[in-house]
C-alpha cells in the first residue's frame, strides 16, 4: 500500500492512528492486518454535511 500512496509506512499508519483517536474511525485486528472503519455515528454528530463529503 505504501507504493500505491507514495508515503512511507509510518505515515500511512499515522492516518488511521489520528482518526482512531478522534473516535471517528472503529478499528479490527484480524492477525496483523488492521481493518479500518468509519463511524457514521461519530462523524455525523461533528455535522450531516461532513459526513455527505466523505461519503462522495
Amino acid at each position: 500500500m505504501t507504493t500505491q500512496l507514495g508515503m512511507t509506512a509510518p505515515q500511512v499508519s499515522r492516518h488511521p492512528r489520528r482518526l482512531r483517536e478522534a473516535q471517528l474511525v472503529r478499528t479490527h485486528r484480524r492477525g496483523s492486518v488492521v481493518s479500518c472503519r468509519l463511524d457514521a455515528g461519530a462523524v455525523e454528530r461533528l455535522g450531516p454535511d461532513l459526513l455527505s463529503v466523505l461519503y462522495h
